[in-house]
């Protein structure tokens, strides 16, 4: 019996549950910023004037803050995500919390990077069953300066040869409250010119916290990469436990940019068709080796997740399989996550926070993804807009 052609009975399309949890007004404000971000050139520029408003002091963090801090963050603080994460869990969904900040090259900004990191796995720890995950950035725990030094080889100025000490001694001390609180890290996939050194760090300390069941780190792979299924193939022969969050990817724009500029081969697949095909090709891959890994499903498509359902159903699986997992972010895909966690599957909604003038790098991403995927915000609107057809007509 084909994998596509099993018989589940899980609806990912469904807008009643998908968004049983945001009120009409919520509904309101997304579909008119879906609407807007359909525009591409109006995107790039309102996303440079932005941060130049913030960067000259300018009050424009009250605009922000109600409309895509509102669509796409869950708080400002810590604290203030906890409405947010129980309502998800009144629906079976929990959370990967999400820091959103960026890179730093400061040590006082990663020294609070790290403090706030082991906020957030000792507040995992006090709420198990609203916080499924902790997504890290290396890149806030030291410099991209490092890393990419680091991916390059070759011998360190003595300056990074401190630096990159530093960094063990807060991943050490990340890692070991993760095992005290026992709450799975999850590290964020970077730019192709700093990944190997990150990919490094993360076999490393997966092989020295990862035993059986007891999986506390899992890596970041990005599948529009042309070398990533060799990667994969090359982490389901190790010897010892690994946990992959499975991406397609988040920076086609600048990787075509740098290759261009440096002369070097495009990292990343020609078009769009051919990452699905390779992030397929990956979920196969992991699945048929779920007995040695752990895999989170991170994707908004469709097609993808309903794959991985069907192979659960046709291994006769529980939908919450310990070694299985679905990820999207917050404010997107909703029917897919609620549509997944009806039907049993653990699924963590990525939910970011964090101070709006900070956490602007993030939330014009979303809206650049969003412009440049018309797919994507296509179908963001026509649920939006179904849900709230459908409520008008109850209403009637």
């Amino acid at each position: 019996m084909s994998i596509l052609h099993a018989t589940t009975g899980v609806d990912l399309d469904d807008t009643q549950v998908g968004y049983a949890y945001r009120s009409t007004e919520e509904l309101q404000l997304a579909y008119f910023l879906f609407r807007l971000l359909r525009y591409g050139r109006v995107v790039k520029i309102a996303n440079k004037l932005g941060d130049k408003a913030l960067r000259w002091g300018l009050p424009i963090q009250p605009i922000l803050r109600n409309t895509l801090g509102r669509l796409f963050l869950g708080g400002e603080t810590l604290s203030a995500t906890l409405p947010l994460l129980r309502r998800l869990r009144q629906y079976n969904l929990t959370a990967m919390l999400d820091y959103a900040v960026e890179a730093s090259h400061q040590i006082e900004a990663q020294e609070k990077a790290l403090q706030e990191y082991v906020r957030m796995v000792e507040f995992a720890g006090k709420y198990p069953e609203l916080v499924g995950y902790i997504a890290v950035k290396l890149t806030a725990l030291a410099s991209p300066t490092l890393w990419e030094k680091l991916s390059q080889g070759g011998s360190l100025p003595t300056y990074l040869i401190d630096e990159e000490k530093l960094f063990h001694e807060r991943f050490s001390t990340l890692m070991q409250t993760a095992q005290r609180y026992q709450v799975p890290l999850m590290i964020d996939a970077e730019e192709s010119w700093i990944q190997p050194a990150i990919d490094s760090v993360a076999e490393h300390y997966m092989q020295l916290f990862n035993s059986g069941d007891n999986i506390l780190l899992y890596t970041t792979v990005q599948m529009y990469r042309r070398d990533r299924l060799a990667y994969i193939e090359k982490l389901l022969n190790v010897d010892y436990t690994v946990g992959i969050k499975l991406v397609r990817g988040a920076y086609v724009e600048k990787e075509r940019q740098r290759a261009q500029t440096y002369g070097y081969p495009d990292p990343i697949h020609p078009t769009k068709a051919a990452t699905d095909i390779a992030y397929d090709q990956a979920l196969m891959m992991c699945l048929e080796n779920i007995d040695r890994m752990a895999l989170c499903v991170a994707t908004h498509n469709r097609n993808s997740c309903m794959k991985a359902v069907q192979y659960a159903f046709l291994k006769k699986w529980a939908p919450d399989h310990p070694r299985l997992s679905f990820s999207q972010l917050y404010g997107m895909a909703d029917p897919l996550s609620f549509g997944l966690a009806k039907a049993g599957f653990r699924v963590a909604k990525y939910v970011p926070y964090g101070p709006i003038d900070r956490a602007f790098p993030y939330l014009s991403r979303r809206a650049e993804e969003n412009s440049s995927l018309s797919d994507q915000s296509g179908r963001e609107l026509r649920w939006v807009a179904e849900e709230l057809l459908r409520r008008r007509k109850g209403r009637d």
